[in-house]
């Protein structure tokens, strides 16, 4: 099952560096594609991921939970915050886990950041926000050397444009990107590709001025004066996936286990 892409992930980021910080170890059960990129040993990264596609979690989804791997797994922890509105996966970890919260995955409408909004339940496990700090994303030293290079081929301000998704049914079609480099006027812009972007990106690497970055390195290019990423739903809306996660705890250690997507407006 595909919980949700890189970014839904990212957004728990803000969450773990606050447990990490309250002396917590983090783990992740996540799709393994997306989470093996939050694994690591800075702060807002994760000391192992689990596979949330794998066939041992499918029954915190269904009526009647059943003893067996899963189960085993999180009885091992204390506390859990469930990041969902799905009853059924709440109620399942609440028989499985003695402190459960519930908190929902999507930020009330003018509200904080979403990573802020899902960091805010924290205080009742004793997580409180002077321990929250925000972790920041530092491109390694070759990563900053090819995104030096790709850098020097941009002008001081440019067009930056990031156009995947976790979901192809989501993206805004590559044809309207075109549209907006040429309504621009950019004679060299940034193509942003991360792991699921190829189909998406593929369209736009022909449009006159591209230079390609993937996503890890793009963080290491400076000077985007837009950065455009839009995710559209069938009606056309700029959508953006929420993911809806747990967190469990116990004696210092911690789970997430991310459940399904939810639309949100970015």
């Amino acid at each position: 099952m595909r919980a949700g892409a890189l970014g839904d992930l990212l957004l728990l980021r803000q969450t773990i560096a606050a447990l990490q910080a309250a002396g917590h170890a983090v783990a992740l059960l996540a799709p393994s594609g997306p989470s093996a990129a939050l694994v690591g040993s800075g702060p807002g990264d994760v000391a192992e991921a689990l596979p949330w596609e794998s066939a041992m979690f499918a029954g915190l989804l269904a009526e009647g939970l059943e003893d067996g791997s899963a189960a085993d797994r999180l009885r091992r922890y204390d506390a859990a915050l469930v990041y969902t509105r799905n009853a059924v996966l709440a109620r399942n970890v609440g028989r499985l886990v003695p402190m459960v919260v519930q908190h929902d995955p999507q930020p009330p409408a003018g509200g904080p950041h979403a990573g802020a909004w899902l960091a805010s339940c924290l205080p009742a496990i004793g997580v409180h926000a002077a321990e929250m700090a925000v972790p920041i994303l530092i491109p390694s030293e070759d990563d900053q050397g090819q995104a030096t290079a790709i850098a020097a081929e941009l002008p001081p301000r440019f067009l930056a444009i990031h156009p995947g998704s976790g979901s192809p049914a989501k993206n805004w079609p590559a044809a309207r990107f075109a549209e907006l480099v040429r309504s621009r006027g950019a004679s060299r812009w940034l193509l942003v590709q991360g792991p699921a972007d190829d189909a998406a990106a593929a369209a736009l690497e022909t449009v006159p001025g591209a230079r390609i970055a993937p996503v890890g390195i793009s963080n290491g290019v400076t000077g985007a004066e837009f950065t455009v990423k839009f995710a559209t739903n069938p009606r056309g809306n700029s959508l953006a996936g929420i993911t809806e996660a747990v967190l469990a705890t116990k004696s210092r250690n911690a789970i997430s286990l991310p459940e399904a997507s939810s639309p949100a407006l970015r």
